[in-house]
């Protein structure tokens, strides 16, 4: 212990005489670790830490998909969710929900708040207690009941200032009375919606935009949350659920979701961070070769400062010092060096953690929990301390290694760099090139891939198209006519404006997460019924809608006025139906029929294809019905204008609120921003693996001009007699670049190998991208190399000013 705290002192004291290195290892380690630190934080919080409930290793997710296509995630229905309810053992408790945005009624103006309907064992399912008053009963959960909530500790903060005396207090949440019965925790997080809900209702069987008889008819708008029974496994519920759904088709053989429809399980953890694992680790292991880069930066520096100190440490060893003393000793100035940077690089992690926390912009779980707690911690005193090996160890092993005839011998005139230890540093730049390549060239696909994605056909013009979400409370809107003659009094009343160009409704805004699938029989095709005929994804839609959106339109006509519920059913199908459906016919006059309700409507127009929920998708079936005769409760107003967004906002509020003034606006979005949210993770992912890979192109170039230089300054002699005796300043500047470049070469060389391994765990991420794409591995090949010529130029031009005279007579 005393020896330790004596090399730890003498470290202290050694980098303090050498403060322009020891600022420059501190500061490229702070990057690296810091950087590290940062995106571990997220890891931790979003794949690391289990999910906020008790128990949470016992919850699952119950979930559906379509035999026929193989779409996972398709919603469950009411009358299924029962007969599990009722039926399953291996299963303790089952609940399921769906999200919703409602209105408000404030003492200032209306409000829209997320909410979310749930069944009556919701939140004994999730294993959550309530911190004030109770959750939901049975009795609550029938049709006719009265309307109760339960509200988040957030939203009891803002619009009740904490007053104890919640319970009991009354909503009007779409024109209901709603009467509020418990405040959940304050540590309550459900990470399954964006934005989270605020109110909790029970009645599952009410949904604003369904009939009754939708309903009972295994129409699917249900997510399926379980908790296991106590030793059940996932496999076992896997295989009862299996039986029960095989069950449920014979008794409900004419429901919606009785054919072609099988049910899985999987852990809640994985529902929630499936999809973004791959993303997050690409992450961690950018910003662990960055690090890596940086280590081996400082190794070099490390290396070329021991030179410095060949007596010294002769002479220590000369003296008895033990070959692990003197290891002991220079490891001790690498911890200290490695635990300074790291101190600084935890306190950068710490002062992004807000900004982190603050991105918006990206649909990522748990976002608001990453912090530097504990735990990353402790992660980042283990990332000093294999810091601290991987760029001392070989440094301090060579170092303590020689004897003092060989420092004495290698620091005689006309010595070259160091022998292996010059060819170890060469060796520690072409690795470091090589971590660099793979780098480069994983940011490169991502960012190909990215620019692939946003070069993309929509199917739609995005510029100087503003959106405005509506959603019609049921409970003054509850027949469709009403809902119709909203939509057309406020269509009429926002086209009068005189900035706006065109405008029109649609039930689901492309890119915006969201569509409405129903069952569908074309002409020509064998309708088999409810269930079993093909499910179509369909878009209810105002006049001028689809005018509005510039959809080319390439056959037929588009809705009119006449397109109302008095006129003949008509419909707009896509390009790939009409290709599907009709292959060298024509699809004008063929008709479309809906498999629940049987009415036969004739395609009147033909539009090319535009892009549903991501822009990866391929292009799909679609069909267009009039809003007017099939009226959907909750639109979108699409309005294009010239004039700037926001000096359109206002006078489209107050049309709508000519209308209703009770009916709230909120997300308001032009359509650049809501194609920018659809691709904002991948846009994030490659934004921010480019900017790694900047750090390790910078380091990279300055790793080899650090080598490059002190060879130069230590073979100064050596190009003094080579000039002397004849030789041409090109000679030398050849002869460095030369030395210079192999390192390179053999660097990218390597670095192309092992980038073919490692991009392949990238294919998944990818969008019209291969993993071997050419370009991108010989753009950075081409990169990396000029960089390397750069930074080999500089030393070699230094070389050949190399003054013969004023060298030889020095020594």
């Amino acid at each position: 212990m005393h020896s330790l705290t004596q090399d730890l002192k003498f470290a202290l004291r050694m980098l303090r005489k050498n403060p322009g290195f020891t600022v420059v290892a501190t500061l490229t380690l702070a990057l690296g670790i810091g950087a590290n630190t940062a995106i571990f934080s997220l890891v931790h919080a979003v794949l690391l830490q289990p999910v906020p409930y008790p128990d949470s290793d016992r919850l699952i997710s119950v979930l559906q998909y379509d035999t026929r296509s193989g779409a996972s995630g398709v919603s469950l229905s009411l009358p299924k969710f029962k007969l599990i309810q009722e039926q399953s053992r291996t299963l303790e408790s089952v609940a399921v929900y769906y999200l919703r945005e409602m209105s408000l009624e404030t003492p200032r103006e209306p409000e829209v708040v997320s909410a979310a309907r749930v069944s009556a064992d919701f939140f004994h399912v999730l294993g959550v207690t309530p911190a004030r008053g109770r959750t939901f009963v049975p009795q609550e959960d029938q049709p006719g009941a009265a309307d109760v909530a339960v509200v988040t500790d957030g939203f009891w903060q803002s619009h009740f200032a904490s007053n104890e005396d919640i319970l009991g207090k009354t909503l009007v949440l779409d024109g209901l009375n709603t009467t509020i019965i418990g405040v959940l925790p304050t540590d309550f997080r459900f990470p399954f919606g964006s934005p989270a809900p605020q109110i909790w209702l029970t009645r599952v069987s009410e949904h604003p935009l369904l009939k009754p008889v939708q309903v009972n008819l295994g129409a699917g708008y249900l997510s399926g949350i379980a908790r296991l029974r106590g030793n059940a496994t996932m496999a076992q519920a896997r295989a009862e659920l299996a039986t029960l759904n095989s069950r449920y088709a014979q008794q409900f053989a004419g429901n919606a979701d009785a054919a072609n429809h099988a049910i899985d399980v999987q852990s809640l953890k994985e529902l929630l961070v499936g999809e973004l694992r791959r993303s997050l680790l690409v992450l961690l292991a950018a910003v662990g070769f960055v690090l890596l880069i940086a280590c081996v930066n400082v190794a070099n520096l490390l290396l070329a400062r021991a030179t410095a100190r060949e007596k010294e440490l002769a002479l220590r060893k000369a003296l008895g010092a033990s070959h692990a003393r003197l290891v002991a000793q220079l490891l001790s100035e690498s911890g200290v060096l490695a635990f300074l940077g790291g101190a600084l690089g935890v306190s950068l992690a710490y002062a992004l953690m807000p900004a982190v926390r603050s991105v918006k912009a990206v649909d990522v779980p748990r976002l608001a929990d990453v912090r530097i707690d504990p735990t990353v911690l402790l992660f980042s005193v283990l990332l000093c301390v294999l810091t601290a090996v991987l760029f001392g160890l070989a440094p301090a092993m060579q170092s303590a290694g020689r004897h003092l005839h060989d420092a004495l011998k290698e620091g005689l005139r006309g010595s070259s760099q160091g022998g292996r230890r010059a060819q170890f540093r060469s060796a520690l730049v072409a690795a470091e090139i090589a971590i660099a390549l793979v780098l480069m060239t994983c940011s490169g696909l991502l960012i190909e891939s990215f620019a692939a994605l946003m070069n993309v056909n929509l199917g739609f013009s995005t510029k100087n198209l503003l959106t405005f979400p509506v959603a019609l409370p049921t409970s003054r809107y509850a027949q469709p006519a009403q809902q119709a003659e909203f939509f057309r009094q406020t269509l009429q009343r926002v086209k009068s404006l005189p900035a706006v160009n065109s405008a029109g409704f649609v039930s689901f805004l492309p890119l915006s997460g969201g569509y409405r699938l129903s069952y569908f029989c074309l002409e020509g095709q064998v309708c088999q019924g409810l269930g079993k005929d093909p499910l179509i994804p369909f878009w209810q839609v105002s006049p001028g809608y689809i005018e509005t959106m510039e959809t080319p339109l390439l056959r037929g006509r588009l809705f009119d006025e006449h397109d109302s519920a008095a006129g003949a059913p008509v419909i707009i199908v896509n390009e790939s139906t009409a290709r599907h459906y009709w292959p060298n016919e024509n699809p004008l006059g063929k008709h479309v029929a809906g498999s629940r309700d049987q009415v036969q409507r004739e395609v009147v127009g033909v539009v090319a294809d535009a892009k549903i929920s991501s822009l990866s998708d391929a292009n799909a079936d679609q069909l267009y019905v009039p809003s007017e005769q099939m009226p959907y409760s909750g639109m979108t107003l699409v309005v294009r204008s010239g004039v700037r967004p926001d000096a359109l906002i206002a006078g489209v509020r107050s049309k709508i609120a000519e209308v209703d003034p009770t009916i709230p606006l909120s997300g308001i979005r032009t359509m650049d921003e809501v194609v920018g949210a659809s691709v904002s993770r991948p846009r994030l992912i490659a934004l921010i693996t480019g900017i790694f890979a900047g750090f390790a192109l910078a380091l990279s170039a300055i790793g080899i001009y650090g080598v490059m230089a002190y060879s130069v300054s230590t073979r100064r002699q050596e190009m003094g007699i080579r000039l002397a005796l004849g030789a041409e300043p090109r000679d030398i500047l050849r002869l460095v670049v030369g030395h210079g470049m192999r390192m390179a070469l053999i660097g990218v060389a390597a670095g192309i190998i092992f980038s073919l391994a490692f991009t392949r765990v990238l294919a998944g991420l990818l969008f019209n991208v291969k993993t071997t794409d050419p370009f991108v591995f010989g753009g950075a090949g081409v990169v990396l190399t000029f960089t390397a010529l750069a930074a080999c130029y500089w030393p070699a031009r230094r070389a050949t000013r190399v003054d013969p005279i004023i060298v030889l007579r020095c020594e």
